[in-house]
């Protein structure tokens, strides 16, 4: 009796005397689990059923052990971290960070609301509502969420094209007549529905738990991505830094002739001013990095830069009024309640489109911070939950004056750096936001335009990852030019464009590298049990007459044509082999499924012609090592019924041997492995770096 590794003896032993090596007999050491007979759909059901039932079961059990209180929790999650709260060694952290991102959201939540196309006190309520919201049924406890500067661009761009002249408005100019009033409330009602409408997306993607949609988007792709939206950004601020009147643009080209087209328009006094708050905030941003524990200095950099612009046109009188423009009345009190202007919508699919670019980006966005904000921090984040939480926060700023929020790279980092332990930070950083509402819109009144251009234009520098790209440069190259198509196509054609070009892209790597698989012919490595690509291990050997092809890629439709193409070629290759070392003709081809982890039809169908090809010219196939899936797809098509099921077996070395055997037998050659003809050529997707296998450490 032989033991199998891993399996029980009474599954995996063969006698000896029922394991006759001839072709008309069973091999030795065939897989435990092939059978010769048909499974029956009926038994697929079967299981289905039983494994419904069984996670049924315990997911009863499991909410029986649930008291009413975690039941509660799951609905209200604040409950759950509010009972295990810990007064004494979270309260005065949560408070200090829960402030510090308190004065650095309400001069970005502004600048940003500006950059968006609407009035600056809508960033306000979106720093506020969203927040507040989001601190009680959001999972991540560091996460600091409100307006941003990229969905604000998608914003603008978006619902210009909805709304007819609305790309002439400039906040920094009060409307000069009624009809200029009417399109900027429309632009504003416009703005609340696509909040709406994407807090119901958000919302369904939860529910459904749809976020692993987003893991088609690579790190290239929105890197690329944000850095080419930052350059938009960046240049259209700069018209508040030079003093310009200029209507809004969707590209960086566009953005800098339309300011050297009104360079006759230059205010000196602006760029001055605009010029010394951009050196104010990135000095302090420096010394924050520069001296950790003076990071707050970085976070209060907004907040410091409008104090001192407020002021300077409060101490300047009105003859500094009249040169810098100022942000003007803010209307004090809480957010209007906005919910009757969500319906009717028109234009609907443009709105909807737009509100899927948004809930895209801002999803990813989001998560990607959260995931990284609990991993150091030691916590698991609840995806869907998460998901849920930024739908939930997002329905109830369309309730009250606010654009689309998710979360912020630079508030999260500061949130983070200032010690929050909880969502209470989140929910002081919100009531922070309505002291300014209630108490100090007139303050903010004064607020200069320049000030708001520099604060947009320092905060979305660190978006722009260069070293990113060079990184990507010197690893690889495939993956630098994805970052490169992603920036200029986003900087040149717009951000709308530009993310349907990066999410193409996206989807097209996809498809690229599950069209044109990796594939391998594997050799002996050191005269071990150990088999592994030829193309990676330059000692490896193989065995004449036989070819190991390892395919690393489920079989599906989309591929199983490339492997049978590839199949063909390494064929030939081996025959080569063969007739090298004195055989006549290829004698089995083994075929190494353990990274195969599904099959379909078509897979099958492929699997079944090369049978029906081999039979014909006499060539045995062999599987190996294919996993349950595998194995039970393949035997309720009758595939290992026609192919016999010694033909399965446990591992690669379990197949040689007793190919090899076979074959000496025979008269088929020797058992001895060779030096195999080095012509197999790599696939599309592989990416091997060296042949040696001292630089091949791990597994291909």
């Amino acid at each position: 009796m032989v033991d199998l590794p891993g399996f029980p003896r009474e599954r995996a032993t063969v006698t000896a005397d029922k394991s006759g090596l001839s072709r008309s007999g069973s091999a030795p050491f065939p897989h435990p689990d092939a059978r010769d007979t048909r499974l029956s759909p009926v038994d697929e059901w079967s299981d289905l059923v039983d494994n419904f039932k069984r996670r049924t079961k315990i997911a009863k059990e499991s909410a029986g052990k649930l008291s009413w209180f975690d039941k509660l929790a799951i609905v209200l999650p604040f409950l759950g971290w509010l009972r295990t709260y810990k007064i004494k060694e979270y309260l005065v952290w949560d408070v200090l960070a829960g402030v510090t991102v308190g004065f650095m959201v309400v001069p970005q939540g502004m600048s940003y609301a500006i950059l968006a196309g609407v009035p600056p006190v809508y960033g306000l309520y979106g720093a506020f509502v969203p927040v507040l919201v989001y601190s009680l049924f959001g999972s991540s406890k560091q996460l600091g969420t409100g307006p941003v500067a990229v969905t604000s661009l998608l914003i603008a761009n978006g619902v210009q094209n909805m709304v007819e002249y609305s790309s002439w408005l400039d906040p920094s100019v009060p409307p000069l007549s009624p009809l200029w009033a009417s399109i900027q409330e429309t632009y504003n009602t416009k703005v609340i529905q696509l909040a709406f409408v994407v807090s119901l997306m958000y919302t369904a993607v939860g529910l459904l738990r749809m976020g692993w949609l987003i893991r088609f988007l690579s790190h290239a792709v929105i890197t690329g991505f944000t850095s080419g939206a930052a350059f938009i950004i960046a240049s259209s601020q700069v018209k508040y830094i030079l003093g310009y009147s200029v209507p809004r643009k969707d590209t960086l080209q566009e953005n800098i002739k339309v300011l050297y087209d009104n360079r006759a328009d230059f205010v000196w006094q602006e760029f001055t001013m605009g010029i010394l708050m951009i050196v104010w905030l990135v000095a302090l941003r420096f010394i924050g990095k520069w001296k950790p524990k003076l990071f707050l200095l970085g976070a209060l950099g907004p907040i410091s830069a409008c104090i001192i612009g407020i002021i300077v046109v409060v101490g300047g009188g009105k003859n500094v009024s009249k040169l810098i423009k100022i942000v003007g009345t803010i209307p004090a009190g809480m957010p209007p309640f906005t919910a009757n202007k969500w319906l009717p919508i028109e234009d609907a699919p443009s709105l909807l489109r737009l509100a899927g670019l948004v809930m895209v980006v801002d999803l990813l966005e989001s998560t990607s911070i959260a995931r990284a904000l609990a991993r150091k921090n030691g916590y698991r984040l609840q995806y869907n939950r998460e998901i849920i939480g930024l739908g939930l926060a997002n329905f109830a700023g369309a309730m009250f004056s606010c654009y689309t929020t998710t979360g912020s790279f630079s508030r999260s980092a500061v949130n983070n750096a200032s010690g929050a332990k909880t969502q209470l930070a989140g929910f002081i950083t919100s009531i922070v936001v309505m002291f300014v509402l209630l108490f100090l819109t007139p303050v903010f009144s004064k607020l200069p335009y320049n000030v708001i251009g520099a604060i947009i234009i320092v905060g979305v520098c660190q978006l722009i990852e260069f070293g990113v790209a060079y990184h990507l440069f010197k690893t690889h190259v495939r993956d630098f030019i994805v970052w490169l198509v992603a920036f200029i196509g986003t900087a040149f054609l717009g951000v709308e464009l530009g993310l349907g070009i990066s999410i193409g892209l996206a989807l097209l790597i996809v498809i690229f590298e599950t069209a044109f698989p990796h594939m391998a012919v594997l050799g002996q490595v050191n005269n071990s049990s150990v088999y592994r690509s030829i193309e990676q291990y330059a000692d490896a050997k193989v065995v004449p007459g036989i070819v190991i092809v390892r395919l690393d890629a489920p079989v599906y439709f989309a591929n199983a044509s490339y492997f049978q193409d590839k199949l063909e070629d390494y064929e030939e290759e081996g025959l080569e082999v063969a007739k090298a070392n004195g055989l006549e003709k290829l004698n089995y081809v083994i075929l190494e499924l353990s990274p195969v982890t599904k099959i379909d039809a078509t897979g099958v169908a492929f699997l079944e012609e090369q049978l029906r090809d081999y039979n014909k010219r006499d060539i045995q196939l062999v599987l190996s090592n294919p996993n349950d899936d595998v194995l039970r797809t393949l035997q309720r098509a009758g595939f290992i019924a026609n192919l016999g099921r010694q033909w399965v077996y446990v591992c690669v070395q379990d197949a040689v041997t007793a190919c090899a055997k076979l074959q000496s037998m025979e008269g088929g050659g020797s058992v001895e492995h060779v030096e195999p003809v080095r012509k197999y050529s790599r696939t599309p997707a592989a990416s091997v770096a060296s042949d040696s296998p001292k630089a091949a450490k791990t597994v291909e």
